[in-house]
């Protein structure tokens, strides 16, 4: 691990990365850490030697068993921290070195903020994703302080600021966005949207207390298709972004009418407080070199 700062002039930072055989990415959005005054690193039994490199790398190497989301290991994680500010980072996510640096800025300038929201963009097969719904900049509260926001374990849903908190977002300047290598194919994400993210996004909308109606089940991923294939340019960018834009409308009319499955199931716990969370085990090596550098 690379020297870190000794006298860092803003509040110190605990990252979080929860993984699941991603021998591809994990070194890359480890490394793009190393700022950070803690990385914790939790695998979800990983298979493909990717515990190995976060044991390189990380401060902290945690494991849990495999959760269908990511949302219920990272509450837990976050109560692990030594410190209070929480950056959440996926493993196919990375933060260049533009990105911290603004990220340590704001925390300077902000240190009594509730969290801060970072620009995002998207990546289908390693280039910038541009076109469909979710081919356009977005900005993504990740860095939250622990006191003064809640982790919430439902998908989609990381976090929700506490009454009087506020949220900074960072402007985008073009490169100082968040990396996110979305996938590397059409059944990567046929599979991603359809056999995990449907049944859990549903999940998640009943427990806001969202419930099926026909404007829900009918209207509403017409509505969606029309959004990513008009108003975000979809139909501009050929094949891809029709293809794109029929799996967005198919996924939006799948998880909205698994609400009915759910709603009849019995609505999940609408408060994070309610919901029971993963036991996390430590499994950290001694790394001798790691250490002396962190």
């Amino acid at each position: 691990m690379t020297d870190r700062p000794k006298t860092p002039t803003h509040p110190p930072v605990t990252a979080i990365v929860i993984f699941r055989n991603e021998r591809k990415h994990i070194g890359r959005c480890l490394r793009a850490l190393l700022w950070c005054s803690e990385v914790i690193a939790v695998d979800m039994e990983s298979s493909d030697g990717s515990l190995q490199i976060a044991h390189n790398l990380a401060d902290r190497v945690l494991r849990v068993p495999v959760c269908p989301i990511a949302e219920p290991t990272r509450v837990a994680a976050a109560k692990l921290a030594r410190n209070d500010w929480v950056l959440l980072v996926d493993p196919d996510e990375e933060i260049p070195s533009a990105l911290s640096d603004d990220i340590c800025q704001a925390l300077a300038q902000h240190p009594d903020a509730g969290a801060i929201s970072l620009p995002m963009w998207f990546y289908f097969k390693n280039k910038r994703l541009t076109g469909t719904v979710w081919g356009t900049l977005t900005h993504k509260q990740r860095l939250i302080h622990r006191q003064r926001c809640d982790l919430l374990p439902l998908c989609n849903r990381i976090s929700q600021l506490k009454p009087g908190e506020r949220d900074v977002r960072i402007p985008h300047d073009g490169e100082n966005h968040m990396r996110h290598f979305w996938s590397d194919s059409y059944t990567d994400l046929l599979h991603k949207h359809f056999v995990r993210y449907a049944h859990t996004e549903a999940a998640a909308m009943v427990a806001q207390g969202k419930r099926f109606s026909f404007r829900l089940g009918f209207i509403a991923p017409l509505i969606e298709l029309k959004k990513t294939l008009k108003d975000f340019d979809g139909w501009r960018i050929g094949f891809r972004g029709w293809a794109l834009s029929g799996i967005y409308f198919g996924y939006t009319l799948a998880s909205n009418w698994l609400t009915l499955y759910y709603q009849w199931r019995g609505a999940p716990a609408e408060h994070p407080a309610d919901h029971e969370l993963p036991t996390l085990t430590e499994i950290t090596q001694t790394n001798p070199t790691r250490r002396m550098a962190a």
